[in-house]
């Protein structure tokens, strides 16, 4: 069958063609009004990607497009998550709400039946992410009123949990960093310690080599005396000599008393250097005062090593300290880096059924359908109504075809009028 054969047919059963149209159209309407109508409330997120009650390296920027989106997409994971969800749950108290079970389809009460309404909460949220830092989450539900709060109560579970995620591990952190500090500052103490047993080991082996230069002498006012004494007795041995010279009996008798001082300023001298070793009772300046008697050469390179073993405590500790304070001011932080953009409206539309979008697919439906019967009647019951029509109803050669003057001059009846049944072929 031609277009121009369907035109006419299409033309001659336009009543049925117009029928099934309608039908199509006004069952789609009848149908999508008697629906049960569905609306969806959107809410705004925005995800800044940075941090500022942080003392740590927060993430101030995302650099690569891929980073970017992973960032994003596990934020709306995190957002259609079961953790949101139940959460939602108890902060509406939706188990105890009868209308809110309704609404939802969940029919039964029971001990899962906040289980069920998470399963049903999350199977209704939809969240969608974009090449931008804005994330949104829809929900869609028999109530508008319903939908509205349930996606602020979405939003309002996902900023509460993004903060539940970032200071629970930091209250963990400072907690381990609290008891790790305990025992890095016995060892920095342990390790000054040491040092310090070595370092006045090391001064009262050297005032023992060097009595006169211990505090415990240079304030002693009878060695002070012995020392102006003797001094004063070298300086008149000295003239002496010159005048007498060495065999004379002033000389001797001089040299001598020289002698006797001397020796009494030695003996005073090592009195306080024994005192001044006996003052420390401490073991481990004991201990390394013997380590330096026995072994000089040693002692001298064990000093440095405690020096570098306070240095590595001191490190580790400030290190730990530092990690320790960042962790309990970051545990204590009342923000995250999302905002609530726009908050979810009570829609005045239904999403679900979409009224124009059926009828104009009923139309399309429709359209179709009209066509199909007007073509199948035609091959069940054809007729003729064009030099086509006939040309191939009989299947011999056209000697002339009347034009459209002769009908509306009334020589021929309209094709509206009669339409002639087709002749059968010959034979």
């Amino acid at each position: 069958m031609s277009l121009r054969q369907f035109l006419f047919a299409l033309r001659a059963r336009f009543r049925v063609f117009a029928v099934s149209l309608c039908a199509v159209v006004l069952a789609a309407g009848v149908a999508s009004y008697l629906m049960p109508k569905s609306y969806r409330a959107s809410v705004s997120l925005l995800v800044d990607a940075k941090d500022e009650q942080s003392m740590g390296e927060a993430l101030r920027a995302l650099g690569l497009p891929q980073e970017h989106l992973s960032y994003l997409q596990t934020q709306a994971d995190i957002l259609a998550s079961p953790k949101v969800a139940r959460r939602v749950v108890e902060q509406l108290r939706l188990a105890d709400d009868p209308a809110a079970l309704t609404t939802l389809g969940v029919t039964h009460a029971g001990a899962r039946v906040e289980d069920v309404l998470v399963d049903r909460l999350q199977h209704a949220l939809k969240v969608e992410t974009s090449q931008s830092n804005v994330i949104r989450g829809t929900f869609t539900c028999a109530d508008p009123r319903l939908a509205a709060t349930i996606a602020n109560a979405f939003a309002t579970a996902y900023v509460d949990t993004m903060l539940e995620l970032r200071v629970a591990p930091n209250r963990e952190a400072a907690a381990w960093f609290d008891e790790q500090l305990k025992g890095l500052r016995s060892s920095l103490e342990e390790a000054q310690h040491r040092l310090r047993a070595a370092q006045d080991a090391r001064q009262q082996q050297l005032a023992q080599q060097h009595p006169e230069r211990l505090p415990q002498v240079r304030d002693d006012g009878f060695i002070q005396q012995l020392r102006a004494d003797l001094l004063h007795g070298e300086e008149k041995l000295r003239e002496l000599s010159t005048r007498y010279g060495v065999n004379h009996p002033a000389y001797q008798s001089q040299l001598s008393e020289n002698l006797e001082l001397r020796s009494r300023l030695q003996s005073e001298l090592s009195r306080a250097a024994a005192s001044a070793g006996d003052s420390d009772s401490r073991p481990a300046v004991r201990a390394a005062t013997r380590q330096y008697a026995e072994s000089p050469e040693q002692s001298r390179t064990l000093e440095p090593v405690l020096q570098h073993n306070v240095d590595s405590a001191e490190r580790a500790y400030d290190t730990a300290l530092q990690r320790y304070i960042s962790s309990q001011v970051d545990s204590r932080a009342s923000q995250t880096d999302v905002t609530v953009l726009s908050a979810a409206a009570v829609p005045l539309q239904p999403y679900r059924p979409n009224m124009r979008l059926n009828l104009a697919l009923a139309a399309v439906v429709g359209f179709g359908l009209g066509c199909a019967l007007v073509a199948m009647l035609e091959k069940l019951d054809p007729r003729v109504r064009c030099a086509e029509d006939l040309a191939s109803a009989v299947q011999l050669p056209l000697l002339a075809v009347l034009s459209n003057d002769a009908t509306r001059a009334g020589l021929l009846p309209r094709p509206a009028d009669t339409a002639l049944r087709a002749l059968p072929g010959p034979g």
